[in-house]
């Protein structure tokens, strides 16, 4: 079983954080919709399995697809992939995009989950943010998504951006009640960005990193109140409500990305298409077969291949965001019991605060979560395959 992850790259706006690849040349959507579709052709038996256990529509904003459009891609899916029943099929959805006619038109589509960026609903906040939904589109977009049976709803949030108050935090987080899946991310802030030249220029101000952490703390808090399953680092969801794609990722299996910018995963090697759509629409519009695909390597995508050394860091990194946790005994087995061994030593001596060692499966602590990257990086092997 794998997932599948569909990039859909374009945007009305783009907001002040932003950092993926999206583009606002809405124009060229019908072009890139067939390039999509050829690319889903030409890479279908790239992954191991052909049935799939998630399909996911990321973007940019993938709510700008019509619910046609939607359709037109998805049958190509089902052409070329099998999927069970049971799959998550997810679109990522701007709140303004969800009016209750849209809503409605998504009913006829193969969607059964929805994720919706609202980020915050003060619009004040959303001003900072570069959001183009307001406060009340946030509210109704939830209300129309339960309206029409959309019951599996995740809502990402954002925390640790400039005037954002715990007062504010603390409501964001309880206009959620009853949302099954929540995605709470603290603002990472790209060089590039505009609201990166902001800062620069004091018009803006981040946070403390105190401030930061009593966020995060009441984040926690809340879902704890909320008997909330805090699974990954910046997830938390109500039982059985686990988003199925992005835990792939976490938990190291195989997925396929198609379109612009999007990414791959075999388990041995790892690709990423350009991120330049005209470019990405007149290759597949040329591309005739499978074989041609990949002599186009370096002009439409990047391939790297993973040392085993990179294979374990990769694991370390995801699978301590988890609250599986890093299983030493799948390292073992899958890499080296050298691996194990020296990661059971090393980690004999972090501070306790840190992470907790339960058997042979080392989990974070609430404290530790918020550092998970940071603590990953200590247990890195180089590529001797020693502990760096």
């Amino acid at each position: 079983m794998g997932a599948l992850y569909l990039h859909i790259p374009f945007c009305q706006q783009r907001c002040n954080y932003c950092n993926f690849f999206s583009s606002t040349l809405i124009e060229l959507k019908q072009q890139y919709i067939k390039a999509l579709q050829k690319e889903i052709e030409l890479r279908c038996r790239y992954l191991p399995s052909a049935s799939l256990n998630s399909v996911y529509f990321g973007g940019g904003t993938p709510s700008l697809l019509t619910s046609d459009e939607i359709n037109q891609i998805f049958d190509t899916v089902c052409h070329f992939f099998t999927i069970p029943p049971h799959a998550e099929i997810t679109l990522e959805a701007n709140p303004n995009s969800l009016t209750q006619e849209y809503v409605k038109s998504l009913t006829s589509t193969a969607i059964n989950r929805l994720s919706i960026g609202i980020q915050s609903f003060s619009n004040a906040d959303l001003q900072v943010l570069g959001r183009i939904h307001s406060d009340k589109q946030a509210h109704l977009s939830i209300q129309y998504a339960l309206q029409y049976g959309y019951s599996n709803l995740s809502v990402d949030l954002m925390y640790a951006y400039p005037l954002l108050t715990l007062e504010q935090w603390k409501k964001n987080l309880e206009y959620t009640k009853g949302i099954p899946h929540l995605s709470c991310y603290a603002l990472t802030l790209e060089p590039s960005s505009a609201l990166s030249r902001q800062i620069q220029k004091n018009i803006y101000t981040l946070p403390s990193e105190d401030e930061t952490m009593a966020q995060y703390q009441m984040l926690i808090d809340y879902a704890r109140s909320q008997n909330m399953e805090h699974y990954e680092t910046s997830n938390f969801c109500l039982p059985g409500h686990y988003s199925v794609h992005n835990t792939a990722y976490w938990q190291n299996q195989p997925y396929l990305g198609i379109g612009c910018g999007a990414h791959s995963f075999n388990g041995h090697s790892r690709q990423w298409n350009i991120g330049n759509i005209p470019l990405y629409i007149q290759h597949m519009q040329n591309t005739r077969t499978p074989e041609q695909f990949l002599s186009l390597e370096n002009l439409i995508f990047e391939k790297e291949n993973l040392s085993v050394t990179t294979r374990v860091n990769e694991y370390i990194m995801t699978s301590l965001r988890t609250m599986w946790g890093c299983d030493l005994d799948y390292i073992a087995q899958q890499f080296s019991p050298l691996y194990a061994e020296q990661l059971l030593k090393k980690t004999a001596h972090l501070p306790a605060s840190q992470y907790i060692l339960q058997s042979s499966v080392l989990h974070l602590t609430e404290q530790g979560a918020l550092f998970a990257d940071a603590i990953a990086c200590e247990l890195f092997f180089d590529e001797n395959g020693n502990l760096k």
